[in-house]
């Protein structure tokens, strides 16, 4: 499957970047512990088949889900970090 990316708009103040990092920084968190939680019922179905498939299945995707997050946070972080140019 295609990954496409939509263009960040980067105009917010440095205020509103911080609270968006920090939301960014939760969902993170969040999506860190489903992951882990998923892990464990991985294990606990190993013995039903299509209980497991669709279980790795789910957390193949939180994974990926979790990679942008992580790949869009970055983008914001090294976006805010660059220095403003005076003339």
């Amino acid at each position: 499957m295609k990954t496409s990316y939509k263009p960040i708009v980067l105009d917010a103040e440095p205020d509103e970047t911080t609270l968006i990092v920090t939301e960014i920084d939760n969902l993170i968190a969040t999506a860190e512990a489903r992951i882990e939680r998923q892990r464990e019922y991985v294990r606990s179905v190993g013995s039903d088949f299509e209980g497991s498939v669709k279980a790795i299945t789910d957390l193949e995707r939180m994974t990926s889900s979790l990679d942008v997050l992580k790949g869009q946070r970055a983008r914001i972080v090294r976006w805010d970090e660059k220095p403003v140019r005076t003339r």
